[in-house]
């Protein structure tokens, strides 16, 4: 394996200690980390900090990756009782991250039921509502469930992502890239 020397003033050397800190890692794999971001953001193609929350049921966990989102699509259940959104990501790796969202849909009546009872504790509280704790807002809240996953290529996405997004995502990919 080469060896490259880096010669680092002295003034920058707490710099390099608070990324070895941060990172976890050797110097030599944070460096190898920054320089790969630097460059994948040089190289002008919309690279960025992504940060989703992954989990179920209100209970999340907050999940990063340096990557670019290619596209994203909703499709709605037969009977529209849930709405999933699938947003698909390419990581500075190379791989594919998708992100797919599912919300559970309130049935009508019970959103105007609770759109009621919101106003209705409105009025009774008046223009001063600070001291008064409306529930009524948290009932339309249905904890949905959130799931990250990560793909070598996007032919493995076949059946992990609706049909017609995943045609998008190979226009996208065979696509040119206009610097505009």
């Amino acid at each position: 394996m080469p060896n490259k020397t880096i010669y680092v003033p002295d003034a920058d050397l707490e710099v390099f200690e608070q990324a070895q800190e941060v990172s976890g890692k050797n110097l030599s794999a944070t460096i190898v980390q920054a320089l790969r971001f630097y460059t994948k953001i040089g190289e002008g193609k919309g690279f960025e900090h992504i940060e989703v929350s992954a989990g179920e049921d209100g209970y999340y966990k907050r999940k990063r990756f340096i990557g670019r989102e290619l596209a994203s699509a909703s499709v709605h259940d037969e009977d529209h009782s849930t709405l999933t959104t699938y947003t698909v990501y390419e990581t500075t790796h190379g791989r594919y991250a998708v992100y797919v969202r599912e919300q559970k849909r309130i049935p009508l009546e019970q959103s105007i039921e609770n759109e009621l009872r919101k106003r209705i504790m409105e009025k009774i509280a008046g223009e001063s509502t600070s001291g008064l704790s409306l529930t009524a807002e948290s009932d339309d809240l249905i904890p949905d469930k959130r799931i990250l996953s990560v793909y070598n290529s996007i032919d493995d996405l076949i059946g992990k992502v609706p049909t017609d997004l995943y045609h998008a995502l190979h226009e996208i990919k065979d696509g040119e890239f206009l610097d505009i």
